[in-house]
């Protein structure tokens, strides 16, 4: 990777590209607090192309190497967290959003790909997102082959558990049907594992689905 502070002095267009990148980060934020979801996704492509062209420049591999190496003030593991959020909220109002969730998330996880959600902090929501939105798009099978790949390469993040259970009945707001039993066997399958972390977590999600599970017994044999 090259020097980001030789570029910075030497590249006009990398020093734009760092102004550039500010500004839209930056209105972002203020656009996703006035809960205008559209705008800060648009706002947050230009971003990801600002930080797309970066990578380029400096002859990076990945957003780890830029935060890394200090080349801006944010905490772009963190951005880009809110980022899929927020392109989340907007597919939710809008159905094309959906792609460039998917477009971003792909990418981003792909970048990172020999990171560990401990190595690189937030890389499991982002996981977490694009499996969440192959489901959307009623990918199911690629979706449990991404959980079953992580899961497997990092049996103790226990987020990823919570998370893959979570798309089988609490998801309900992006109109995915109910599968208590897989959702339950997944977060067994978690608790299973020595040294997982989060565990409490897990046992409080389990708590509630046997509590949702319950209620509908009730109401069946009621």
């Amino acid at each position: 990777m090259l020097d980001p502070d030789e570029l910075y002095f030497s590249s006009e267009r990398y020093y734009l590209l760092i102004v550039e990148l500010g500004d839209e980060i930056e209105a972002e934020d203020i656009a996703e607090r006035e809960g205008n979801y559209i705008d800060a996704c648009e706002h947050g492509l230009k971003a990801w192309t600002c930080l797309l062209e970066l990578i380029k420049m400096l002859e990076a591999e990945s957003i780890y190497d830029i935060e890394n190496n200090g080349v801006t003030i944010y905490e772009l593991p963190y951005w880009a967290t809110c980022f899929a959020d927020e392109l989340s909220n907007a597919s939710i109002r809008d159905k094309s959003y959906l792609q460039k969730k998917l477009d971003f998330c792909q990418h981003y996880v792909e970048m990172h790909e020999d990171f560990s959600d401990k190595e690189l902090p937030n890389l499991g929501n982002v996981r977490s997102t694009l499996a969440e939105t192959y489901y959307q798009l009623e990918e199911k099978e690629k979706a449990d082959s991404l959980y079953e790949k992580w899961l497997k390469d990092e049996p103790d993040w226990g987020w990823g558990w919570i998370a893959w259970s979570d798309c089988y009945w609490l998801r309900r707001h992006i109109g995915l049907e109910q599968e208590l039993e897989k959702a339950e066997q997944i977060l067994r399958k978690g608790l299973s594992v020595k040294k997982v972390s989060d565990k409490e977590h897990i046992e409080e999600r389990l708590n509630r689905l046997l509590e949702e599970k319950n209620k509908l017994d009730n109401k069946t044999n009621g």
